[in-house]
């Protein structure tokens, strides 16, 4: 085992790790993912199949994370190298560096949410209610102001410096610690993402029209789950949405009390998340349908992609109605808060796989900072390469799932359940925790679908340079993951003597 550095942080309560670990799952996916998802998918049939894949999918990866950091007091590539010995720490570190690169331009999103803050506290939305064409002028600013470089024009020059401050922010949190930093904010931001969620479900549901969009949202149409694209859809949310398989709850429960539930835990957090997201559907799809001129308007709406239902038409919608600035400035800073709390977890994984090499808070903080400075700022300046990374990234998620998976095949099923889950779980549920072992087979399907959609979105899907030319291609992501691999493996023996550093909890 792994050398034990004295001193070591702790969550103070059981709460305080539920509203972190929550505040990581809880995120962007929830509050515009979910919603489109629900749209395009036909309703309540989705729902049903997001919940089933949660119970497959979510939760055993959630609790073979929460093991992890919880066994070995270690970040990704530390726990790695622990329980499987050290010629498997590079794939720990991959684990953990696909999650960095996500942060990098993860935190893209959580600058243009707060540039939205500003503009609605500022009366953005008089201009959008007073303009001859609303759609227009929401489109036009949101191009001007992060999508200047898609077409071959400038760097979006006002995006870099909004999530440069968006990173900042996110590092003077996990800066202050875990108990000073991370577990304060997080116990403000989640009840504030539910409260500001529930306010907001009952306002919606005031607005003349709002019944159609709750009555699309819960109505299940049978045939709809003989359908593979939902199943796929649904596996494919529960893994964005939960952040099951990530490595974030592994890094978390390095900081969690020896007689942890982890499955429980697990449980509740991805109950907690979906929950979330409902609210979240129950926000929008109402609002949309309320306040569109029709079924099919309400449609086309939905189908205009994270950014553009967010920040262009949502953004008129609520210029358009009663009270809408009060609405808005609600609905952003839950926005705000999700992916804020996504953040910080994002930047504490980067800072603990560093601490565990010997580097002090202060240090592993500044470090994960301004690589995701550097990094995201490419993602920041061109939306072809934030939509390059977020491809590749997320896709790669279901490879760092692949990953877990397999060091709980390798280390025991059956022994981590009864050293680590059963001992200290008051649920007992082992078939829940056995359901991993279907995980490969989950993999290749939903991994599988993925590539071949890539594929089918372009006649030269085998290129993959320029990257903004080609950001979406199977070769372009392949590329990526190989780089990444081949720097971890030639690095694997380094990182592997230097990982000798842990978190003790007394």
């Amino acid at each position: 085992m792994s050398e034990i550095k004295k001193g070591g942080d702790q969550f103070t309560s059981r709460w305080g790790l539920l509203c972190t670990v929550l505040g990581m799952a809880v995120g962007t996916g929830n509050i515009w993912r979910f919603p489109r998802e629900v749209a395009g998918q036909n309703g309540g049939a989705f729902i049903i199949a997001t919940f089933i894949a949660i119970i497959i999918w979510a939760v055993p990866l959630i609790t073979a994370e929460s093991i992890f950091g919880k066994k070995t007091r270690m970040a990704n590539a530390g726990a790695f190298k622990v329980l499987l010995g050290e010629k498997w720490t590079w794939v720990g570190a991959f684990c953990g560096m696909c999650c960095i690169m996500i942060g990098a331009y993860y935190g893209v999103v959580l600058g243009w949410v707060m540039k939205y803050l500003y503009l609605i506290a500022t009366g953005f939305l008089s201009q959008v209610a007073s303009a001859p064409d609303g759609v227009a002028l929401t489109t036009e600013t949101w191009k001007n102001f992060a999508e200047t470089a898609k077409d071959g024009g400038p760097p979006a020059w006002g995006a870099v410096y909004w999530f440069w401050a968006a990173a900042i922010i996110a590092g003077l949190i996990i800066y202050r610690g875990v108990q000073g930093g991370i577990e304060k904010a997080n116990k403000i931001m989640i009840p504030a993402v539910f409260v500001l969620l529930i306010i907001l479900v009952i306002r919606v549901a005031m607005l003349p029209g709002a019944k159609a969009g709750f009555e699309y949202m819960f109505h299940i149409d049978w045939a709809d789950f003989g359908k593979p694209d939902i199943w796929l859809h649904a596996f494919t949310q529960a893994a964005w949405s939960t952040g099951a398989g990530w490595g974030m709850f592994h890094v978390f429960f390095v900081y969690s009390a020896k007689d942890e539930d982890v499955q429980l835990n697990a449980f509740t957090v991805a109950f907690g998340d979906t929950s979330a997201a409902m609210l979240a559907g129950m926000v929008v799809l109402p609002a949309v349908f309320a306040l569109s001129p029709n079924t099919e308007a309400a449609m086309e709406i939905m189908k205009s992609g994270n950014n553009g239902l967010t920040f262009i038409n949502l953004t008129n919608l609520f210029a358009h109605t009663a009270g809408g600035t009060v609405l808005a400035i609600f609905f952003f800073l839950a926005l705000f808060s999700a992916a804020l709390s996504s953040l910080i977890a994002m930047v504490e994984l980067g800072c603990r796989n560093l601490m565990d090499m010997g580097f002090t808070r202060a240090k592993g903080t500044f470090c994960t900072t301004a690589f995701f400075i550097v990094v995201g700022s490419f993602s920041a300046a061109d939306i072809n390469i934030f939509t390059n990374q977020d491809t590749t990234w997320g896709i790669g998620l279901l490879i760092v799932g692949l990953c877990y998976w397999f060091a709980v095949w390798k280390y025991g099923v059956d022994k981590l359940w009864d050293e680590d889950v059963n001992p200290c779980s008051d649920i007992h549920v082992k078939w829940m925790w056995k359901c991993i072992l279907f995980f490969p087979i989950l993999f290749i399907a939903t991994f599988g679908w993925w590539m071949w959609q890539s594929v089918s979105w372009y006649e030269e899907w085998y290129k993959f340079w320029p990257i903004n030319k080609y950001p979406e291609t199977p070769v372009v992501m392949i590329v990526e993951w190989a780089l990444v691999f081949a720097i971890l493996i030639i690095l694997n023996n380094t990182m592997a003597k230097r990982l000798i550093h842990s978190n003790k909890i007394d």
